[in-house]
C-alpha cells in the first residue's frame, strides 16, 4: 500500500484527508500526520494501516466519551450506550471505558453515592431510587450497599412528604394512596400515619 496524496481540509487546515492507493483512508490532524510521518509516496503495510485506523478510532472515541461526560456524570453502561449509537464496536468502548476508569473519570461506586444523595433530598424511595439505578446499570449490590450506608430512614422521607404536601388527618387514605404510589412500604405508611403528631 502506498500514501498516493495528503490533502488539507477545506474547513480546517490543521487537518488533512489521507488517501492510500488514490482512495480515501482515513483523516489525521497536524500532529498526527507529523507523529506518523505520513507523506505523499510512503509506503506502508497492513500492520501500520491497522494501527493508524485503531489509534484514530480510539482517540475519536475517547473525545466522544469525554463530550458526554462533560454534560453529565454517566454510568458505564450509559455511556457504552451512548458510544454503540455513534458506531464504535464494543472492542473500541471497552477500551475507552478501561481508560477513563483508570483515569477516575467514570466510577459507578461514586454515582451511585452521589444519586442515592440527590434523590433522597427530593424524597424519591428507596425503592424508586433502586429501580432507577438498575436500569442505569449499577449492581445490586452496589446499589444496596450505599442505600444501607446513605439511607437508612424512610419514615424520616415519609414526614417530609406529608408536611410538603400541608395534608390534613381526614386526608389519610388520599396520602396512603399517594405514598404507596411513590413506592414507600406500607409498614412505614402506617407507621407514620399512625402518628398524630405529623399533623
Amino acid at each position: 500500500m502506498k500514501i498516493t496524496n495528503i490533502e488539507k481540509q477545506k474547513n480546517d487546515n490543521m487537518r488533512f484527508n489521507v488517501y492510500i492507493d488514490d482512495k480515501y483512508a482515513f483523516s489525521v490532524s497536524y500532529e498526527e500526520k507529523e507523529m506518523f510521518k505520513l507523506e505523499s509516496g510512503v509506503e506502508i503495510d497492513k500492520e501500520q494501516y491497522n494501527y493508524y485506523v485503531n489509534y484514530l478510532v480510539f482517540k475519536n472515541a475517547y473525545n466522544d466519551a469525554i463530550r458526554i461526560l462533560s454534560y453529565a456524570m454517566k454510568t458505564k453502561k450509559e455511556l457504552c450506550e451512548k458510544l454503540r449509537l455513534k458506531g464504535y464496536s464494543d472492542s473500541v468502548i471497552s477500551d475507552v471505558i478501561n481508560k477513563l476508569i483508570d483515569l477516575h473519570y467514570l466510577d459507578d461506586e461514586y454515582y451511585a453515592e452521589v444519586y442515592v444523595k440527590e434523590k433522597k433530598e427530593r424524597l424519591f424511595s428507596k425503592y424508586r431510587i433502586y429501580n432507577e439505578l438498575i436500569r442505569k446499570g449499577i449492581e445490586p449490590s452496589l446499589i444496596e450497599i450505599k442505600l444501607c450506608e446513605l439511607y437508612d430512614n424512610e419514615v424520616e422521607v415519609i414526614q417530609k412528604l406529608i408536611r410538603k404536601k400541608s395534608v390534613s388527618s381526614n386526608d389519610k387514605l388520599k396520602i396512603k394512596n399517594y405514598l404507596y404510589r411513590k413506592r414507600f412500604k406500607i409498614e412505614d405508611i402506617n407507621k407514620v400515619l399512625s402518628d398524630e403528631e405529623v399533623y
